[in-house]
């Protein structure tokens, strides 16, 4: 019996794993919407190329989006995943993650990653770490269930998401300004906060529809 505990997935396992599905959809939805057939280039150094290794790796422009746009996500995810597995506090789980984002800025040999945006970053994270946490602890294992029973209105959610775009935009804000605001560079980012918008937009409606 413990082997088979040990085995299949918890409940925690099946909403972390729901979550992840559901923001990684997203991601390449906004990828859909952005790239199109853009090569490489410009805009791998909007968002901060973090995973410069995987980037090399990946030739397409869409594969190459997704892991930069889920980078915030997936450290989150996984420090609100401990909080619950291992009863780890918030400024424990956060400390992990700045020791990850901090290795990062000391391995980057080519000026593409900054103080500036590690830190609006980090800002991001505190944000979504307690949005996850509110997702975890909440009745339902799909993405949609956790999301009306832990907002239980349209308002407290559209507030949530009006904090995450305005922190998102902060960190877009930084990447430019490392790597010069070209009007290549500010249009690719417009087009990409533009998609975001639209997309959790419909999301507001699909979970917490307007009264007819």
């Amino acid at each position: 019996m413990s082997v088979l505990r040990n085995i299949l997935p918890t409940v925690l396992d099946t909403k972390m794993k729901n979550i992840l599905t559901e923001e990684r959809e997203m991601a390449k939805a906004v990828a859909t919407d952005v790239t199109g057939t853009m090569a490489l280039g410009v805009w791998d150094f909007v968002l901060p190329p973090l995973f410069a290794i995987n980037l090399l790796k990946h030739h397409r422009s869409k594969e190459a989006f997704t892991l930069n746009f889920m980078f915030t996500k997936k450290l989150a995810l996984e420090a609100a995943g401990n909080m619950q597995q291992f009863g780890l506090t918030k400024i424990n789980s956060l400390a992990e993650v700045e020791k990850k984002t901090l290795s990062i800025l000391s391995a980057d040999q080519k000026g593409v990653y900054s103080e500036k945006v590690r830190l609006k970053q980090m800002q991001e994270i505190r944000l979504l770490i307690d949005h996850y946490q509110k997702l975890l602890v909440s009745e339902g294992k799909t993405y949609n269930d956790m999301v009306k029973t832990a907002y239980v209105d349209r308002e407290s959610f559209d507030a949530f998401l009006h904090r995450l775009s305005s922190a998102e935009k902060e960190v877009n804000r930084a990447a430019l300004q490392l790597v010069g605001k070209s009007a290549e560079a500010k249009d690719f980012v417009a087009r990409m906060e533009k998609s975001v918008d639209q997309i959790r937009n419909r999301d507001l409606d699909n979970y917490f529809p307007l009264p007819e």
